[in-house]
């Protein structure tokens, strides 16, 4: 097993694979496959996939169908992608320079005509109604000026976002819609059923490294269970999300390979700061001591997430602020006590606190993923013995959506990923009193002026002080609770060399896996 490791030595059977015939054979330790799906490098992973990067398009850039102007590297920062170089030419504008010699799937060449095209599309978007994009113009074949409205730093990481992946003019509509995704990546795509399934075959015009796979299927298996049963009985080369129970059982199976790393996700409570009783900061402290995330990352993560006291987290990001106190904000319950009770919930004959006749309960909503339930019912016991009566409810994801949107709660349990583009300003949708996707209602005015001044500033150390005094005000404020950080699981096929997990999960890196014979 490869833990924070980049990735796992392993070994397989060869692919050998006919396209042009429409022909898929696999030679197996010298013995041919009748299953023809047997030639494609197989991936199960829970997520269902959709056509428009505009519409949860994640997958066609983590299989290397599409790509963005701006990559992520390995080290979570802005890096070169179909934009070679990029410059601030003066507080709004930003020149990129773009890539030679690229290819669409499609057999167009990409050029500053295509990119503003697909650039314009993706700036009109909802999705990117926080990034303040003013023009968007060609300055010549191979240089594209992107303008904004107000001096605007973290516009590269933003422009490295799935939904800004460039596309052919020929696959956007005169709608706007999508039909087919063309794209550049080093994979093009064969077929598609929504929700289900993705096949995509090599893209050999591809500018960068060539891939030594020649097809990939992509196969939506919701079940954990499931997926490890599929990856087992040989039928899937990769399975993704695994959960933590089954790293044990699989790392003593040696024709498997198990990796696992630690990805910019958190899971979180969040409060309704606008009503009783998370109006009040010291309720909502009290909670937060209340809570014990050494044991639930023991007891229900198998010790293999840790627990988080911020946003960010230093493993993988320098912008994760250094000066968090874990230990001042570790679990304690008596300092929960006397915060509850300076806040007028007193104990009584009832192990529930009372104030003014009204009973301490509330109401948190999550739904069944990343083990948030579990996680919910040990919340549940830890605010129990301090006096907080929690009625646990898990809905469907969408639901709770609609519910926390409608501001009909006190809190809910989530889990969400903090650095999807590599910019501290991810930070505004977390906290900022109007641009924040949470439900909070949070606002803290201190909060808005530094968030809104580091996305102005050039200048990295200036940015890093005010993103750090963010994150130091919002601990003590508690608009959320933050629980643990996230580890990814995922397993590969014996023979599978050359996977390198990404640390902000922007690709599966396909171009860079080789499958051998045992």
């Amino acid at each position: 097993m490869t833990r924070d490791s980049r990735y796992s030595t392993t070994r397989r059977t060869a692919l050998k694979t006919t396209l042009g015939a429409a022909t898929l054979s696999l030679t197996v330790a010298g013995c041919l496959s009748n299953d023809p799906d047997a030639a494609d490098f197989r991936i199960g992973a829970p997520w269902k996939p959709t056509r428009d990067p505009l519409d949860g398009g994640t997958l066609l850039r983590r299989l290397g169908i599409t790509e963005a102007l701006v990559s992520v590297d390995h080290d979570a920062t802005p890096a070169p992608g179909l934009a070679t170089d990029w410059e601030r030419v003066d507080e709004r504008r930003w020149r990129f320079d773009l890539r030679e010699g690229v290819t669409f799937h499609d057999g167009t060449s990409l050029d500053a005509s295509a990119t503003v095209a697909s650039l314009r599309r993706t700036a009109d978007a909802t999705a990117f109604t926080d990034v303040p994009i003013d023009a968007i113009e060609a300055e010549d074949e191979t240089a594209v000026v992107v303008e904004t409205e107000t001096p605007f730093a973290p516009l590269p990481a933003h422009l490295s976002r799935d939904e800004a992946v460039i596309l052919s003019p020929d696959a956007i509509g005169d709608d706007g819609s999508i039909e087919d995704p063309v794209g550049t990546g080093p994979f093009a795509l064969e077929s598609f059923r929504s929700g289900a399934e993705i096949r995509s075959v090599r893209h050999d015009e591809y500018h960068g490294r060539e891939p030594s796979l020649e097809s990939v299927r992509y196969e939506v298996v919701e079940d954990d269970q499931t997926r490890r049963m599929k990856l087992e009985s040989g039928e899937l080369e990769m399975a993704r999300i695994l959960p933590q129970e089954t790293v044990d059982p699989l790392e003593s199976d040696g024709d498997i390979d198990i990796h696992v790393y630690e990805v910019p996700r958190i899971r979180f409570l969040t409060f309704d700061t606008t009503s009783a009783p998370f109006d009040d900061r010291r309720v909502r402290r009290a909670v937060h001591r209340a809570i014990d995330r050494e044991a639930i990352a023991e007891s229900i993560l198998e010790g293999l997430d840790e627990p988080a006291v911020g946003p960010f987290s230093s493993a993988i990001t320098d912008w994760a602020n250094p000066d968090l106190d874990a230990d001042a904000h570790a679990a304690d319950p008596e300092r929960a006590r006397s915060l509850l009770s300076d806040a007028g919930w007193t104990t009584g004959s009832s192990d529930v606190r009372t104030r003014d006749g009204e009973e301490l309960a509330v109401e948190f909503l999550t739904y069944d993923a990343r083990s948030l339930p579990l996680i919910a019912e040990a919340m549940q016991d830890h605010l129990a013995a301090v006096g907080i009566d929690v009625d646990v409810t898990t809905v469907e994801y969408s639901s709770m959506v609609d519910r926390v949107s409608q501001g009909s709660f006190d809190g809910y349990l989530t889990s969400w990923g903090t650095f999807s583009y590599p910019d501290p300003d991810r930070l505004a949708q977390l906290f900022h009193s109007t641009d924040a996707a949470l439900h909070h209602g949070y606002e803290n005015d201190r909060v808005d002026d530094l968030l809104e001044e580091g996305r102005e500033l050039t200048d990295r150390e200036a940015r890093r002080e005010r993103y750090h005094e963010v994150q130091s005000i919002v601990l003590e404020d508690a608009p959320i609770a933050v629980l643990t950080n996230f580890t990814n699981v995922v397993a590969t096929a014996a023979g599978v060399d050359g996977y390198e997990p990404h640390p902000t999960e922007s690709r599966y890196g396909l171009e860079s896996i080789t499958v051998g014979e045992e």
